[in-house]
């Protein structure tokens, strides 16, 4: 029932720009309401614990869903 819910209702349109050595640099993005960033990134085949993403400046939990607009997505790279 949800998924019949959700392909009844308008496509989120959104801009990710990928910064810090993904395959590709921006993509426009067209998501049913409800996807949330974690689910989107794993279908791009992007780990969502590796990264961060930006909206106006300020970080985004992962788990938020998609909202129109413009996003960054940044790869977090840590060590020792």
């Amino acid at each position: 029932m949800k998924s019949q819910k959700r392909s009844s209702q308008k496509k989120i349109k959104a801009k990710f720009i990928f910064l810090g050595g993904f395959e590709f640099r921006e993509k426009e993005i067209e998501a049913d309401p409800g996807v949330r960033y974690s689910e989107l990134l794993s279908s791009l085949g992007i780990n969502p614990e590796t990264v961060v993403v930006i909206r106006n400046d300020e970080p985004v939990p992962i788990d938020s869903e998609i909202v129109p607009g413009e996003v960054k997505v940044l790869r977090v790279i840590s060590g020792g």
